[in-house]
């Protein structure tokens, strides 16, 4: 009865501002996944008495939301975790809260965002709803797998999918698995079997395909993500780190950032690398095929059906070939 896209909610139709944001807490802003804007904004609602919903993993590395209310809470709900998250029971727990008078910080996906809108019927002053730059979400079943694969015969003790210890400019991070006997696995991100999988289009929804929650224009406080491109648009802003790209939609959204220093950039800029603001991400021609292996965990033989990414995910490599090759032509002439 209140699925966003059988009754789609009302755009507010305002213009978002963008900025390029970073936490100068260095200890929290390198455990985040960009610059830790999320974790400034999670502490202003904790020290309100309120409480965050966000997602993070339990025991078994499954990615569920839960809710923090303290600083020790907050550290799970930090870094990316690519695959669906488990939401039961967080909708009407965030309700009673709501009707209670308290605080509440909820993030999650676009679409998870505007579930929970739709969910909730009315609008509360007391909730700050933020939402993520999207690539999609992976299926939760390949996630398991894929932790099975990994860890081989190993216990697992601790995943981060953002691992700066080889920086974060132009997509520097890496994955890496630690286990229980003091060993661990890590590779870069671009090099990462599972992030091929779902950078390619292969493991995803079928529904990220069509995305109600893509634009500028969102139901939304706070869009945040990774501000990927900035050592171009903002070198200043871009020290390896990791640097945040933030939508403010709202004077509630605004209103948590006071604190923070940021750098204006036009909506062009913002969207320039990050195609997934606007666009659904693709799905590759070889999923169900590649699903079938790695869903019964033949991670290896899927790996050799792997072909190049779609050229949308990553359109600045696009755009700087083809200046490039532009720049030859012209010499030549």
């Amino acid at each position: 009865k209140v699925c966003p896209v059988i009754n789609p909610l009302q755009m507010g139709g305002n213009t978002p501002k963008a900025y390029a944001v970073y936490s100068k807490d260095e200890t929290v802003r390198m455990q985040s996944s960009s610059g830790g804007v999320f974790t400034e904004v999670a502490r202003i609602v904790l020290n309100d008495g309120g409480v965050v919903y966000g997602a993070a993993y339990n025991e078994q590395f499954e990615v569920v939301h839960i809710c923090a209310e303290t600083e020790e809470d907050l550290a799970k709900l930090r870094s990316a975790k690519y695959a669906q998250s488990d939401l039961r029971g967080i909708f009407p727990e965030i309700k009673a809260r709501l009707n209670k008078g308290q605080k509440v910080l909820f993030s999650g996906t676009p679409c998870q965002v505007l579930g929970l809108k739709t969910y909730l019927k009315k609008e509360y002053l007391n909730l700050i709803t933020v939402d993520l730059v999207c690539h999609s979400v992976p299926s939760p079943l390949v996630w398991k797998k894929y932790l099975e694969y990994i860890s081989a015969d190993k216990t697992l003790a601790a995943v981060n999918l953002r691992c700066k210890d080889t920086g974060w400019s132009r997509y520097g991070y890496s994955n890496r698995f630690d286990f229980s006997d003091n060993t661990y696995h890590m590779n870069r991100s671009s090099e990462s079997l599972y992030m091929k999988f779902f950078g390619g289009g292969y493991i995803s929804r079928p529904a990220c395909a069509n995305c109600p929650g893509k634009g500028y224009d969102r139901v939304s406080d706070l869009t945040l993500g990774d501000f990927w491109g900035i050592w171009d648009i903002a070198p200043e802003c871009d020290d390896d780190r990791g640097t945040s790209l933030v939508l403010v939609h709202t004077g509630k959204g605004a209103a948590t950032l006071e604190g923070l220093e940021k750098r204006a950039v036009t909506l062009s800029e913002a969207s320039h690398e990050n195609p997934a603001i606007i666009h659904s991400a693709g799905q590759n021609p070889k999923r169900t095929e590649i699903m079938e292996l790695v869903r019964a965990g033949h991670f290896d033989e899927a790996a050799m059906l792997l072909t190049s990414p779609p050229v949308h995910s990553r359109p600045g490599l696009l755009r700087r070939g083809m200046a490039f090759l532009k720049r030859r032509i012209t010499r030549r002439q």
